[in-house]
């Protein structure tokens, strides 16, 4: 078990460093990619101690479910590529 959580982090911590040096997303953490229709589908999310609210940005927040938006993104060789990120609804409890 413990040789599959060690592959399993590689496998993360290298997609998170593929998403940053390829393509520039920062602040996000790699949750998964896929082979759907000839296209590579990599899902993503925000880093819970990077959320804050979107109005005041304090960090005082309630988390209230998640909205998945789809990017279109740059291929990779031939194969398109989409970046679907979860987007994190909040509630501010300061605002």
């Amino acid at each position: 078990m413990g040789v599959w959580q060690n592959i399993h982090k590689k496998e993360t911590l290298m997609s998170t460093s593929l998403l940053y040096h390829a393509f520039g997303i920062r602040g996000y953490q790699y949750l998964s990619s896929r082979y759907e229709f000839g296209e590579v589908i990599f899902r993503i999310v925000k880093r819970k101690q990077d959320l804050v609210c979107p109005v005041c940005n304090s960090s005082n927040i309630i988390c209230k479910g998640t909205v998945d938006r789809c990017f279109d993104s740059v291929p990779i060789g031939s194969k398109p590529v989409k970046i679907l990120l979860a987007i994190q609804r909040v509630h501010c409890r300061d605002c």
